[in-house]
């Protein structure tokens, strides 16, 4: 099949399957994820081998562009203010989960190096469909903001504790002994060269970004940057989400204002890239290893060990540093989902076991086999997960810009029902008393029945004075000026605004479904009321 026709068709079924879930107010991550499982491996057989291997750059892509969006949320405010709580949440929830699973997976197995990887990889934490699900219900506040903080950094904890056991487990095989440099120092190091590729990167786009004043030129640059720096990552086998992550935590710290302008603009235009991605991993699942009782027992046990940990780990780091009970109690909620540094490193664990013998080779098998599975499971799982937390904290909803809370207010909730109506057999005098005790410049002008006739404004008024000798006959009627224009009191403000901007207005009259005036509002009003609505979410979401 032509992988253009494939790709075209994946974005739109995926559009569909996602808004369709959405509907049931499922997050659309898992509809992408669903349609992935029935055409790729589980059932269909269309989404898979060489397609799925022909899109595995723009998958990686994907995740750099994932990566750059969450490193740029980890400012140095945030971590001056909440770093304690952050860190401890971080170091409880990894280890915990990290035990938990080691514990259950060693006493159902008899094998103590099974435990211990499977142990390290459950430590990891996917943060491309949970960053999916806060983008989706525009989430803000200190549960995202921990939740955020956390996924950037379980990476990196996850490393660590996988360059330990790897070690450790071939050694338990194959009789040797332990080496602290490989299993400790290994995994440090290759942190330490994503953060500096990272951080050069972002500080060559600083340098060049200067001079360069067109928006839509700095958008290219950093998105080629990004591609670049994902190439790279791979060439010199890092982990390519840690170096992402690096480059917009640089960038988001040097260049504040812009980086959350340019980096919101390359989230919006990533959309159909998300689908994909998210398509593939669904692909990629194989529904059919349930079938087997043993790997089944070890599933469930690695699942339910695996999520105790992340939900009381979080409770933990959070009572030891006395963070906010929203914060304590939904933060774990926010922390299922596994992806792909959990099959990373257990294809990474596969290769390396393969080399060490027959017991080796079938450890290595029985690993992919379980992260496959239960990465399937909290895949689906885990972004429901993710809502009901930001839910249940009253976080949905806040990270919202003028736009969309303009998408979501009534004119009839900010028009001002005392705006002065002139009526067509008002005298002048009446008129030019109304232009001096009221603040505005402009009027409509109604006939008996309360239709909009026209409107007066500064301009009616001098016309009329310049009439001496028939001032005082003047009415309404006969000063007005011709106005069409009005707006349904059931339209929201943002269709009000690209109404007005259409046709260069600085007010409009209200009317209701009998086409009666009910009152007026300008942009002074639809102003003042977004922008104390947005201070106060923006309070609401930085307590």
């Amino acid at each position: 099949m032509n992988v253009l026709f494939l790709v075209g068709s994946t974005i739109f079924l995926g559009t569909i399957s996602g808004k369709v879930f959405q509907r049931f107010k499922i997050p659309q991550v898992v509809g992408y994820i669903i349609l992935g499982l029935v055409i790729g491996k589980s059932f269909l057989h269309v989404f898979e081998g060489e397609i799925v291997q022909s899109l595995q750059p723009l998958v990686n892509f994907t995740l750099g562009i994932i990566g750059c969006v969450i490193g740029s949320e980890l400012k140095g405010s945030v971590f001056k203010k909440h770093g304690g709580s952050i860190y401890s949440i971080l170091f409880a929830e990894g280890i915990l989960s990290f035990l938990a699973v080691a514990i259950i997976v060693t006493f159902i197995t008899q094998k103590l190096y099974l435990g211990l990887i499977l142990g390290a990889i459950a430590s990891a934490t996917d943060p491309a469909s949970t960053m999916n699900v806060l983008w989706e219900y525009k989430a803000k506040g200190p549960v995202t903001r921990t939740l955020t903080s956390i996924i950037a950094l379980d990476d990196a904890l996850a490393l660590i504790l996988y360059g330990l056991v790897s070690v450790f487990s071939k050694t338990m095989i194959l009789k040797q002994t332990f080496s602290w440099w490989e299993g400790l120092g290994v995994p440090i190091l290759e942190i330490f060269e994503c953060l500096l590729l990272g951080a050069v990167s972002a500080l060559f786009v600083v340098k060049v970004c200067k001079h360069i004043k067109e928006d839509a030129l700095v958008t290219s640059f950093i998105l080629g940057v990004i591609c670049a720096g994902v190439g790279l990552s791979m060439y010199l086998h890092l982990d390519l989400i840690l170096s992402s992550m690096a480059f917009g935590a640089t960038m988001a710290n040097l260049m504040p204002k812009i980086s959350e302008k340019i980096f919101g603009t390359i989230k919006e235009m990533s959309t159909p890239l998300y689908i994909l991605f998210f398509v593939a991993i669904g692909a990629q699942l194989d529904i059919h290893v349930f079938l087997n009782v043993t790997l089944l027992s070890i599933i469930l046990a690695y699942l339910v060990a695996r999520t105790l940990g992340k939900v009381y780990g979080t409770m933990l780091g959070g009572i030891i540093t006395k963070s906010r009970k929203d914060v304590t109690k939904y933060t774990g909620f926010g922390l299922f989902t596994q992806g792909g540094v959990a099959m990373g490193l257990a294809l990474s664990i596969n290769h390396n076991l393969s080399m060490t013998g027959t017991e080796g080779q079938q450890a290595g098998l029985l690993i992919i086999n379980v992260v496959a599975a239960t990465t399937f499971v909290v895949q689906l799982i885990g972004p429901p997960c993710v809502k009901w937390a930001i839910t249940q904290a009253h976080e949905d909803g806040k990270n919202v810009t003028e736009e969309d809370l303009m998408k979501t207010i009534m004119v009839s909730d900010v028009i001002d029902a005392a705006y002065p109506i002139i009526r067509e057999n008002t005298p002048l005098m009446t008129i030019l008393n109304i232009f001096s005790d009221s603040p505005y410049s402009q009027y409509p002008v109604i006939n008996k029945d309360g239709k909009i006739t026209g409107t007066i404004n500064i301009d009616s008024i001098k016309n009329s004075l310049l009439l001496e000798d028939s001032g005082d006959l003047l009415l309404g009627e006969d000063i007005k000026q011709s106005f069409h224009y009005t707006i349904s009191d059931q339209s929201t403000l943002f269709e009000a605004k690209t109404y007005m901007d259409r046709y260069h207005l600085g007010f409009i009259p209200v009317i209701d479904s009998q086409e009666n005036v009910l009152g007026c509002f300008d942009r002074r009003m639809y102003q003042k009321y977004v922008s104390t609505k947005l201070l106060k979410l923006q309070q609401e979401a930085d307590l």
